[in-house]
């Protein structure tokens, strides 16, 4: 069993502002975004929230990544201001400390290694730097969803300083200590 891949003509699909509006996923961290920092959009799929990303890190830098081929060629003519890079959430090209905010949308609920994940996640925030993090909530045998309790372990990893659930998701804005 692999990472799940969601193509990005879904991701994309006019119905998932009905379901996972951009307003308010970035209402739960938008007061926690340092504006000109380093932003990064970890799982970016074909860009849903990067238009709102752009204009929370002002002159900043914001930083784009999926594993998904198909869904990085899709930002290519963008008017947006952005690096982006191939990659996955368990290994994570960046030096130690490079990163203010890391946005994570549903995306740990794709991986089979949330420890690597979060620990990449760890590593590539300075200290102090904080993360939007949320999973779909998950019931199961498969292996890349998360558990209450697999949720509360990640959590464990971090400061939270704020967080919440819907019928369909579970989510926190954490700090590294």
């Amino acid at each position: 069993m692999n990472d799940r891949y969601i193509h990005p003509i879904i991701l994309n699909n006019p119905i998932r502002s009905l379901v996972n509006p951009r307003g308010k996923v970035v209402s739960r961290f938008s007061q926690f975004v340092q504006q000109g920092g380093r932003i990064m959009d970890l799982g970016s799929g074909p860009g849903y929230f990067v238009p709102a990303l752009s204009k929370l890190k002002g002159d900043g830098v914001l930083l784009i990544t999926d594993p998904d081929i198909r869904a990085l060629e899709r930002m290519k003519g963008r008017d947006e201001d952005l690096l982006v890079f191939q990659s996955s959430a368990s290994f994570l090209p960046l030096r130690d400390g490079s990163l203010d905010f890391v946005f994570s949308n549903l995306v740990l609920c794709c991986l089979l290694d949330h420890e690597g994940a979060v620990r990449e996640l760890r590593r590539v925030l300075r200290k102090g730097g904080k993360a939007y993090l949320s999973v779909t909530r998950f019931k199961g045998r498969d292996p890349r969803g998360l558990s209450r309790e697999e949720w509360e372990r990640v959590l464990s990893n971090f400061k939270v300083l704020r967080r919440g659930e819907s019928l369909n998701e579970r989510w926190a804005v954490v700090q590294v200590e």
